[in-house]
């Protein structure tokens, strides 16, 4: 399935929006966003929410899956 999000939008852009519009709520926002797009199969845009995700919540990434 065709990707929406991956590779067209910066992610600072993206935590920068996230937080603008859901405030305190931007984790929980970018959670669902990953969430949908996993369960559409789109996994290259959940790799991207996740990744937002993780960076919201403070956690380390490293290239393995997860």
């Amino acid at each position: 399935m065709k990707s929406i999000f991956a590779g067209n939008f910066d992610p600072d852009r993206a935590i920068e929006a996230a937080v603008d519009l859901y405030g305190v709520d931007a984790t929980t926002a970018v959670a669902y966003c990953a969430l949908d797009a996993w369960t559409d199969r789109r996994e290259a845009d959940y790799e991207f929410w996740f990744g937002i995700f993780a960076r919201l919540k403070g956690i380390p990434l490293s290239n393995s899956r997860h």
